[in-house]
């Protein structure tokens, strides 16, 4: 039995996003990055995103107590500039918990974004995969592209997988 339930995120979760991005990703990410390069993405990557939370395309897990336990979702727009190709959409700031990983959050969230995004013509996901999370999305169906540098910001370079599902 599952002790959470996953809903559409609404910009009153931004907090609660936050602060699941801000314990998950340290941790979770350590051993794939070295210190310096993950120092300087973490405060970039930890805030949620406004226009995601209201997208209506962002999920959030939610525990019983009502504390956000994993996120994600997907968009329409190529993140960071915004182009939209037919058919295609991406893979957006997918995390769980580091306490309750394991439990299949990740997967029914992943779950929900496909189905929605099938209901919409939606035919391939993208998804730049942070290298510890490769091995999850490789279990969901997706296959690594390449290896790409991901510009967070000017200056600010994260290593990453380009992965692609066609459904």
């Amino acid at each position: 039995m599952n002790n959470y339930a996953v809903r559409v995120a609404t910009l009153a979760d931004a907090a609660g996003v936050s602060a699941v991005l801000a314990a998950s990703y340290p941790t979770l990410m350590e051993s794939a990055y070295d210190k310096a390069v993950l120092d300087r993405a973490l405060e970039l990557i930890t805030k949620a995103q406004p226009a995601l939370l209201e997208s209506g395309r962002f999920y959030i897990a939610e525990s019983q107590d009502e504390l956000v336990v994993g996120c994600g979702g997907w968009s329409i727009e190529r993140p960071g500039d915004g182009l939209v190709e037919a058919k295609r959409a991406y893979i957006r700031h997918f995390v769980t918990h580091p306490e309750w990983t394991n439990r299949g959050i990740g997967r029914a969230i992943y779950g929900q974004c496909e189905s929605d995004a099938r209901s919409a013509g939606i035919t391939s996901f993208d998804c730049y995969s942070s290298l510890n999370a490769e091995g999850f999305y490789c279990a969901l169906g997706f296959v690594r592209t390449r290896r790409i540098d991901l510009e967070i910001a000017p200056k600010v370079n994260l290593p990453s997988v380009l992965m692609r599902l066609q459904f």
